[in-house]
């Protein structure tokens, strides 16, 4: 566990040093500002307006430092050869590999959190409310990263960046759209087409069981046993993500 926590916690200083980080909190910090703008702008409850695109954007950027900071921590260690210092001492490829994820997990939530916050401030400066169910949607969102973040540690470890990175984004579009997809099985001509396409909604997480935007930004009652769910969803699909990261990064030739 020293190893595990010592690995997470340079993974984490090392995304606090990385401009890239700072850029995409940044354009969040931006979005969630300029929603009350967009609030004017549109037709409807602004308040309501407000939260929905702020929470959209929280869970937006999330995803792009979720996907990007993967792929350049992991990505870094292997090509600089310091993953070959790393491993020389006692630390085992699977430690190394939740290292990384943990210190991905860390830096995500803390950018999490603090857009949120911004958010909430917005809101009560708004509407002179303070809303707690927005912290109970980023938390939902987190979970959401969670999944993400060790789908984008395994393509990070089976392919390059810019395709780890495309197919990362694949899994968040179509995780996204799974319903549709599964719509679609019924639709398709051919009994292999529809094969496939069920094959790829099974393996793809079901993102959508994290969304609970709905319910938080109209104020409508959050069934707890599909948060629940959604609990042991992520924390399934995240263990099954790592632990194939596992067997493919214990099999890979790092010379």
């Amino acid at each position: 566990m020293r190893a595990i926590r010592a690995i997470a916690a340079n993974t984490f200083r090392e995304a606090i040093r990385d401009r890239i980080l700072y850029l995409f909190v940044g354009f969040a910090l931006a979005m969630v500002v300029s929603t009350k703008l967009f609030g004017m702008l549109t037709v409807g409850d602004e308040a309501k307006i407000v939260k929905d695109i702020g929470l959209a954007s929280i869970q937006f950027f999330s995803m792009l430092i979720a996907v990007m900071m993967s792929m350049l921590l992991v990505s870094r260690e292997v090509d600089s050869r310091t993953v070959f210092i790393i491993l020389a001492k006692p630390v085992r490829r699977w430690q190394f590999l939740v290292g990384k994820y943990l210190g991905l997990v860390a830096i995500v939530t803390a950018n999490l959190v603090f857009i949120t916050v911004v958010l909430a401030v917005m809101v009560l400066a708004y509407t002179g409310q303070w809303d707690p169910m927005l912290f109970f949607a980023a938390a939902m969102t987190l979970l959401e990263m969670l999944v993400l973040a060790a789908f984008a540690i395994l393509f990070a470890v089976l392919t390059r960046p810019i395709l780890g990175s495309l197919m990362t984004l694949a899994v968040f579009v179509v995780g996204h759209t799974s319903a549709e997809l599964w719509l679609l099985t019924r639709q398709l001509p051919g009994s292999l087409t529809r094969g496939l396409v069920a094959v790829v909604y099974h393996l793809i997480p079901n993102l959508e069981r994290f969304n609970f935007r709905t319910e938080v930004v109209h104020g409508l009652p959050v069934a707890p046993a599909a948060v629940g769910w959604a609990v042991i969803y992520a924390v399934a699909f995240a263990a099954v993500a790592l632990v194939l990261a596992d067997l493919r990064f214990r099999s890979r030739d790092l010379r």
